[in-house]
């Protein structure tokens, strides 16, 4: 009878095994990874390009790009310089979908972009192979043109570099302050193949200044903001320049446009538990804990992110000779993470070794 019993025991396992091996692909077969871009098919670069998506796969979709003079693999859409194959993490909401805002006036090797079609590819972190792609037109501006060092300090000397898509002979760079008043004019040769490059030294204050790169028979001019901040003192008494990881993207002034607030000030994030994900007006700026400097004065919203807890969310206003600090402790998710088919299948086995176990000391 306890040899009956066995078999019986054993043919049960057998069969809930067979299921299981039978229902586990099919369950790997409903995640989906999916990307949208929101747009008419084109936009310039240095606009805010919107990336959304549904990831019923995981909780972290990452996201890459690739195109004419990128890596195959592709790179994350924030660092073109980036190692190929990488990309930038979202993290996924409760309910599957995830949003991600591109501010082409703010990722590293932008000037590795030109006029043509780049392809985006979002997958899941942990299962790579489930992804999905979709393409977008990025187009040079008329101007195009870069300030290093950005920030500087009172006496750097500063370099304008760029390229414009028309055959024009010169540009004209205006720097202004925040009411508008043009404080110095500079004109900068043009090559026939469209390259310039001026530099001037500053001597304005510390603030937020606007510059403005434009030429006659072009009607839109060419926006971008310089930041002069005070020479700081690092641990060892020498002079260093706090570099930004944050500055707003400057677009030509519209009725919708925001208008930057003069000056910078100082975010101090840390969080219960460290590692957290940190972002700034939707874009992720680090890990906690992370000072964040030179973060433009007015509002911003803050999101402190983390696997299994729940998003911080809250709203600061930074202002002259006030840092800020946010330290929350991350509340965990209430909802519990489903059990795989393989835990399952291991429950089961452990379950019937210990049943078959007892029925034999009967």
């Amino acid at each position: 009878m306890k040899i009956m019993r066995i078999n019986r025991i054993f043919s049960v396992l057998v069969l809930l095994i067979t299921a299981i091996c039978i229902v586990q692909p099919v369950l790997g077969d409903n995640g989906i990874v999916t990307i949208a871009y929101r747009g008419a098919g084109g936009s310039y670069i240095g606009d805010t390009v919107i990336f959304d998506g549904k990831n019923t796969v995981g909780n972290v979709t990452y996201i890459r790009v690739t195109g004419p003079g990128l890596p195959p693999e592709g790179v994350p859409v924030y660092d073109l310089n980036g190692d190929p194959g990488s990309g930038n993490s979202i993290e996924v909401k409760p309910d599957g979908t995830w949003k991600l805002a591109w501010y082409t006036s703010t990722i590293k090797g932008v000037e590795k972009m030109q006029t043509a079609r780049y392809y985006f590819t979002a997958a899941d972190l942990a299962h790579p192979e489930i992804s999905s792609t979709t393409s977008v037109v990025m187009k040079k501006a008329e101007f195009y043109a870069v300030i290093s060092p950005n920030p500087a300090t009172t006496g750097d000397y500063v370099s304008i570099t760029g390229s414009s898509e028309r055959g024009v002979s010169y540009v004209l760079i205006e720097v202004s302050d925040n009411t508008g008043k043009i404080l110095r004019t500079y004109t900068s040769p043009v090559s026939a193949s469209g390259y310039f490059n001026y530099g001037f030294h500053v001597d304005m204050q510390p603030g937020l200044y606007y510059t403005s790169v434009s030429n006659p028979s072009i009607k839109t001019p060419l926006q971008i903001i310089l930041t002069i901040v005070p020479p700081q003192k690092n641990a060892t008494g020498e002079t260093a320049v706090l570099i930004p990881t944050f500055l707003q993207p400057v677009t030509t002034p519209t009725g919708d446009s925001p208008v930057a607030t003069a000056g910078s000030g100082t975010l101090s994030i840390a969080s219960i538990p460290a590692g957290a994900s940190v972002y700034v007006d939707n874009v992720m700026l680090g890990k906690s804990p992370v000072d964040l400097s030179n973060l433009n004065y007015g509002s911003h919203q803050i999101e402190i992110k983390s696997p299994g807890y729940q998003t911080y969310t809250v709203q600061v206003t930074v202002r002259e000779g006030a840092p800020v600090t946010v330290s929350p402790v991350l509340l965990k998710n209430p909802s519990s993470i489903p059990l795989s088919p393989f835990t399952v299948l291991i429950g089961l086995i452990i379950s019937c070794v210990l049943a078959i176990a007892w029925r034999k000391r009967g």
